[in-house]
Formats: structure tokens, sequence, C-alpha cells
């Protein structure tokens, strides 16, 4: 039985795209269980995770290039916190698109030339794009985990007074929080730079 929508959740390792006489859909593998068919291409479970968490596609993609300069095939931070990273396989353009959780990823190797992809939970996957494709947005991945990372901490070392357990983790809240809400003023800043022009 087919799902016509998904939730990613924190257990959410890939959506892949999978054809089915003349349409497209999806395959969603998690941690656990049996892979989840959606009636979805990949790309629109992606667009409507971004709005589940309160943020548009395209406004995602624009924290992506701000974050990290990337100006293709852009790596997605679904939630403001950071924890969902996602890569895709190809444009956003192409229905054949797949995306990969970062955070699932054990290890993927040259495969026939296509490459095959190891999880976390010891699934392999051959997927129809070249090693050093794969590669290359794997990479993009973690360039953009790592800039939005040390956003959060340059935000956090901003005040380094809390000195008891209780208060510190309440302050870590604060940090993270006030991380997220600069982030987003910085893109909506940019937005108003681009409505003024």
């Amino acid at each position: 039985m087919s799902r016509q929508h998904y939730i990613i959740n924190d257990e959410t390792m890939y959506i892949i795209a999978k054809t089915n006489g003349r349409y497209t859909e999806s395959t969603v593998g998690e941690l656990y269980g049996e892979p989840i068919s959606c009636l979805s291409i990949p790309n629109k479970i992606l667009e409507h995770n971004c709005k589940y968490h309160f943020q548009t596609y395209a406004s995602r993609k624009d924290l992506t290039r701000s974050l990290s300069g990337i100006r293709s095939k852009h790596p997605i931070i679904l939630d403001l916190f950071g924890s969902y990273v996602y890569f895709c396989t190809h444009s956003d353009r192409v229905m054949e698109n797949s995306w990969f959780n970062l955070r699932y990823i054990d290890s993927y190797y040259d495969y026939n030339g296509n490459t095959k992809v190891k999880f976390e939970n010891n699934e392999e996957l051959e997927i129809d794009i070249s090693y050093s494709s794969f590669n290359n947005q794997y990479l993009n991945a973690v360039k953009l985990h790592y800039k939005f990372n040390l956003a959060k901490e340059k935000t956090y070392r901003k005040d380094e007074s809390a000195k008891f357990s209780y208060e510190h983790q309440q302050q870590e809240m604060q940090y993270i929080n006030e991380a997220a809400r600069e982030t987003y003023l910085k893109y909506m800043r940019g937005i108003d730079q681009i409505n003024k022009v």
C-alpha cells in the first residue's frame, strides 16, 4: 500500500525515485523496518516537509547558498536546528532526483560506474550516479552542516557566563534558538535586498 505523503523523521535515511509505469514515485528507507512506498516524487516530499517546518523549499535553498556558497544541487537543512541535512543526486528539476540523509551514510564506493551506498543499519543500495558526482554532493552536505554549526557556535560564544549546569542548559537552548533566529533574519534581510532591486 502506498502513501500520498510522507513526513520525514529522525529515522529517515533516504528518499529514492522509482519508476512505476509512466509515473515517478518514491521509496523511503527508514533505519528500521521495510521501505515505504509513496506516490509523490522525492522533490515533492522535500518541498512538503520544508512547509511542515514552516519554510519554503526556495528559502531552504537560499539558506544553503548564504551559508555555504553552494550554487547548484543544493543540500537542504529542513529544520532550523540543523538536525535534518539532505543532499540530492541530480538537479531538483529532474523527477528522478533522489535525496539522502547525511547522518545515516556509513560509506559509499564505485560500483560498475554507479555508486553503492551503505547505510548505518548495513542496508546497501546501488544508485544510478557516478562515484565522483555522489562524492561531490556528499561533501557539499558536509560543508553545509559544518557552516551551519559554525554559525551556531559563534552565536553560542557571544556570552559564556553560564556557571551552573541548570543555567548552562537553559542558556544552551537560548543560544540555539538565537542562532536559528539570526539565520532566519539574515535570510529575510537578503529577501528584502532582492525586493529593493
